[in-house]
């Protein structure tokens, strides 16, 4: 199995690369929206950077020293 961009024109796909497959072999094509791929990548930017910007519970608490206390200043 082999994995190949083409283009799409009238009722045929140009193959943008050589293939070694023999005449009438079976093939699929998938169609990607021009935009699909491009959207679903901003969100999930934009979700990382939501979980950054909340941060994570790494625990700790109150019964941990302030710096100022393990540090004379």
């Amino acid at each position: 199995m082999a994995k190949v961009k083409g283009i799409f024109k009238g009722n045929t796909v140009q193959l943008l690369e050589p293939v070694a497959a023999t005449n009438g072999v079976e093939v699929d094509v998938i169609f990607h929206e021009p935009g699909d791929k491009d959207q679903s990548f901003v969100n999930a930017m934009k979700q990382e950077l939501a979980r950054m910007e909340k941060g994570l519970k790494l625990g700790g608490g109150p019964y941990y020293r302030s710096r100022d206390e393990l540090h004379e200043r």
